[in-house]
């Protein structure tokens, strides 16, 4: 049986998402330098902005890198000292945001509904302004694969397809297939000029009956971390040649993980931090139960849960040479009073605790009172 912290704490951050569908090296306060020169076998031109620059970012949907409000959010996000915009490559439905040219996409229609016609383009837009992209490509949750490919997806104990409390969404991450569709993706995102690839749900899932899922290796013999740094060490020898910056995202609860939270979703720190330039630890305060650590309501303390769980995570990577950028809370599930103040002292603790950066996740792209944290912080800094 899963633990009820790990338990709790994905199916909060499932909620949340499902709204819209050791100390690292720094160099504290460094801006993205522009403009710069087309990157290694692609004909994109990117920022030049290293792993340890400080990249200040926002999630931001496909969907609204095509509406007007796309230019009020790049306003914001300049004027508050950002500069990095996250956006859904590949999302939670298994949707690409842009008409690609994957062969495997293109049998399974995957970008059929992506509302980015001109991906090149709209990267060169946020360019112009000095704002680094960063594509976020959902990994080995896909409904549309596992649908369309059920030769592909998690397989149930005694036959069938398995699914995730009755949903048919997770592929084997552990098969070349799956890989290659991921990675290709990334290639493709790097030829229109993406700055940085980020994996998300770069595991094996983590609800439901996971006891009786089975997969194409011998778990006798395969550890399932063991096929989550493998699938990480080929993408990055395979993307990092290409001139981009790879990052991941991983559960906040990781930071306090024991081994039965790796033995469920592959996700071991330390071995992914030697394969990857950034982890990106998801802190959102609100993610944690009611009593965990003795704090009653944890989405009201944002300092002491970031500064904790970065605290931790720094340890647990100490000495790999990846850079730590969390993710940070901007929406208001669960606190009392969110203000701009909340903002501010979670960019504190990241500063108190050496991380690189930070991105701010609201699922519906309502970032005003982040905006006002952020500018509120670094006007003081």
């Amino acid at each position: 049986m899963i633990r009820p912290i790990l338990a709790s704490f994905v199916i909060l951050c499932q909620a949340t998402g499902a709204a819209l569908a050791a100390t690292s090296a720094t160099t504290p306060g460094k801006p993205v330098e522009t403009p710069s020169s087309s990157s290694p076998n692609t004909g994109g031109v990117r920022l030049s902005l290293s792993k340890n620059s400080e990249a200040r970012g926002i999630y931001i949907t496909a969907t609204s890198m095509v509406l007007p409000r796309y230019q009020t959010l790049m306003k914001g996000l300049k004027a508050s000292g950002g500069n990095l915009l996250v956006f859904d490559a590949k999302d939670e439905g298994g949707i690409i945001s842009w008409k690609t040219e994957v062969p495997l996409a293109k049998t399974l229609g995957a970008s059929k509904d992506g509302p980015i016609r001109d991906l090149k383009a709209k990267v060169a837009e946020a360019h112009a302004q000095g704002v680094y992209v960063a594509g976020r490509v959902v990994c080995f949750h896909d409904p549309i694969l596992a649908r369309k490919r059920p030769d592909l997806a998690a397989k149930r104990a005694g036959g069938g397809v398995w699914k995730e409390l009755g949903r048919q969404s997770w592929v084997d991450p552990s098969l070349p297939a799956v890989q290659n569709y991921n990675i290709d993706i990334a290639k493709e995102m790097i030829a229109a000029g993406v700055d940085e690839i980020q994996f998300d749900y770069i595991r094996f899932p983590a609800m439901g009956d996971t006891q009786n899922a089975r997969y194409a290796f011998d778990a006798e013999k395969t550890q399932k971390h063991e096929v989550i740094t493998a699938f990480l060490k080929k993408a990055y020898e395979t993307l990092k040649p290409m001139g981009v910056v790879v990052s991941v995202d991983v559960y906040g609860i990781m930071a306090w993980a024991q081994p039965i939270d790796e033995r469920i979703t592959g996700q071991k720190l330390e071995d992914m931090a030697r394969h990857t330039d950034v982890i990106c630890p998801m802190l959102y305060p609100s993610h944690f139960n009611r009593g965990f650590a003795g704090v009653p309501n944890p989405a009201d303390q944002p300092y002491l849960f970031m500064h904790k769980g970065l605290s931790l995570m720094n340890k647990k990577v100490a000495d790999t040479g990846v850079v730590i950028r969390p993710w940070m809370q901007a929406m208001p599930y669960r606190v009392t009073s969110f203000t701009p103040r909340y903002i501010s002292e979670q960019l504190r603790a990241g500063r108190d605790t050496h991380a690189t950066g930070y991105m701010m996740w609201n699922a519906q792209n309502k970032y005003e009172t982040a905006f006002a944290g952020m500018a509120a912080f670094h006007s003081k800094r």
